[in-house]
């Protein structure tokens, strides 16, 4: 496989563990009208990628700081949809994989 492609599937693994798999059916229905949850949420998102890459503090804080703004305009403000949700995630992936 190429880089880029390599690339690619890293990092929709990546956010599908973080997004998905280490957030629990409770958080996912909380995390919309308390933000304690959404914290909760954000942290484990941005540290599976704070692990992946070298335990860089940057990685860290970019996701953790773009996680909360984009799910809060989907959970708690119900500006935005799953879609854009999700396309805004990986977006916000492109510098942590190709400029951090």
């Amino acid at each position: 496989m190429s880089y880029i492609l390599n690339t690619i599937v890293m990092a929709i693994a990546l956010h599908f563990v973080g997004d998905y798999l280490l957030q629990i059916d409770f958080i996912a229905t909380t995390k919309g009208k308390n933000w304690y949850h959404l914290v909760v949420h954000c942290v484990l998102y941005s540290f599976v990628f704070y692990i992946y890459k070298g335990f860089s503090l940057p990685v860290f804080l970019w996701l953790f700081i773009t996680h909360m703004i984009v799910d809060a305009l989907k959970a708690r403000y119900k500006k935005i949809g799953y879609v854009t949700d999700q396309v805004l995630h990986y977006i916000i992936l492109i510098p942590v994989f190709f400029l951090m």
